[in-house]
């Protein structure tokens, strides 16, 4: 990819290879039980992610750009989540058996670069944009089971059965994965908000061989005058809301937001726990460390976010207002957490779906709100201003963030 020197066939080979590496050297740790274990009803089992890179990465190789027959029918169902719902993905292969299937599938795949040119016609191998879109599939996926093992060593923790076998895993996992790694970036002291005239700014990009199909095409859109963090609120500032009362008083909520803190009695951050000494801890992959004030706030939903923001008597920002400042250079704008926007996640104008309908259009359904800007696991391929990633905004389990707005008039 562009901004990341990615361009030819060469290049992507390489690119496929490091991210493979990363996958590998994370599922490495886990037993089979880990793999087929479902920790959250919201996630699939870790094992189901892994085949599932598989399933696509020949699906658009081998089927598509190729036109030879499925390696597996079995997995191409199994491990395909149009086919295969969540509550019935845990009787998977061993992990052993799905590596063999990733090993064959990307053997193939090289094969093929090693052979092949972007200088065609031919849609999915225009600019190479097919590689691309399986590289940042891939690095997502990894991501993504970072999520689930946060959930599985906060529940191994509290466990009263937990045994120091249990968790060694999330040791080796702590040491490459702890959001301690993004400590250096943080800010000691408060900082002005940045303040932008707005206008008529460009967002979004038209770079086929980069970017999403959800990212295009580059628009103009009109922005206000606004003020914006520069950098994602912390684990002290929001600290002080939890101490007086916010989860408490339903005048801080949105109506949805107020039914769902209730219906769930949430009362902190989701890996935030309090001893009754009074100190406050934060959960990771294998351990609880005192809780790291000037460090980003990290695993709160939206509806927490617009809380916090209504408390301070600031907004979320919207997208636009977030890609825009983010543009300026003004911001500590990715790498930390993925940062919560006020925006429903939405077609741009002139959206066209590539290479299918399944990646964004089902979304486009006002049930999903706009995350921007990436977290410190979140690989380069797809740490970049105008990436956009959405959840449901009662979602606390991705590592997510926010930062706040007002309008300057």
């Amino acid at each position: 990819m562009r901004g990341n020197d990615v361009r030819t066939p060469t290049d992507y080979a390489s690119a496929l290879e490091e991210a493979r590496t990363h996958t590998l050297q994370l599922f490495a740790a886990l037993a089979d039980e880990d793999l087929r274990r479902q920790v959250h009803p919201d996630f699939s089992p870790l094992g189901w992610h892994l085949g599932h890179i598989g399933v696509v990465e020949s699906f658009w190789v081998r089927q598509q750009c190729q036109g030879q027959p499925s390696l597996s029918p079995f997995y191409d169902f199994f491990f395909t989540p149009t086919e295969n719902p969540k509550s019935e993905r845990m009787q998977l292969p061993s992990g052993e058996e799905i590596l063999a299937y990733l090993r064959t599938v990307r053997e193939q795949t090289l094969q093929f670069l090693a052979q092949t040119t972007f200088h065609t016609e031919h849609p999915l191998l225009c600019d190479g944009n097919i590689f691309s879109m399986l590289l940042q599939h891939e690095e997502q996926h990894l991501e993504t089971a970072l999520f689930i093992l946060q959930l599985l060593g906060a529940t191994r923790y509290e466990s009263a059965r937990r045994v120091d076998a249990e968790v060694t895993w999330g040791e080796r996992i702590r040491e490459q994965y702890s959001p301690a790694s993004y400590q250096a970036a943080t800010v000691h002291s408060p900082e002005p908000m940045a303040r932008l005239s707005g206008g008529i700014v460009l967002m979004g990009s038209n770079d086929l061989g980069e970017t999403l199909d959800n990212e295009r095409p580059r628009h103009e859109v009109k922005v206000p005058a606004f003020s914006i963090d520069r950098r994602p609120i912390t684990n002290g500032e929001f600290l002080r809301f939890v101490e007086e009362s916010g989860y408490d008083t339903p005048s801080w909520w949105n109506v949805e937001g107020w039914q769902w803190c209730q219906r769930q009695a949430i009362r902190h951050p989701l890996y935030w726990r309090k001893l009754t000494s009074g100190h406050w801890v934060e959960l990771d992959f294998a351990h609880a460390s005192p809780l790291a004030l000037e460090q980003p706030v990290r695993c709160v939903s939206w509806y927490e976010a617009d809380a916090y923001a209504r408390w301070v008597g600031k907004r979320l920002p919207t997208e636009a207002e977030w890609e825009y400042a983010a543009g300026t250079k003004m911001l500590h704008a990715t790498g930390r957490v993925w940062e919560w926007t006020a925006t429903w996640f939405h077609p741009y104008p002139g959206f066209r779906a590539h290479p299918y309908d399944g990646y964004s259009v089902p979304y486009f359904d006002r049930q999903h709100r706009v995350l921007r800007g990436g977290s410190w696991v979140t690989r380069k391929h797809v740490r970049r201003i105008t990436f956009r990633n959405w959840y449901h905004p009662g979602m606390r389990a991705i590592f997510s963030g926010f930062r706040c707005a007002r309008d300057e008039n």
